[in-house]
């Protein structure tokens, strides 16, 4: 197992975990498919980052990269999922 890698794609899912739960909207008004995208993608990472501390398997260069690539997007947008919904092709 590549211990650095696990590590790595550790702390990026804990990084995001962090990120979108401390979120503050500020006044921004509560939108119901935000708020599940929000949901799944702390899902998704604690189910990762669950998994890779109970049930350590090899990780790759690849899923370490995505895992702080997704890391990198959420603190870019600040924890907002909106804005990283949005589209500005409308």
């Amino acid at each position: 197992m590549h211990v650095s890698s696990a590590l790595v794609a550790l702390a990026a899912h804990l990084a995001v975990i962090v990120r979108v739960l401390t979120y503050r909207k500020n006044g921004a008004r509560h939108r119901f498919h935000v708020a599940w995208a929000a949901w799944v993608i702390v899902a998704i990472s604690g189910g990762s980052a669950i998994e890779l501390l109970f049930h350590p398997k090899p990780t790759g260069f690849f899923h370490a990269a995505l895992a702080v690539l997704l890391a990198v997007l959420v603190y870019l947008a600040r924890g907002n999922v909106a804005r990283l919904l949005r589209s500005d092709e409308a």
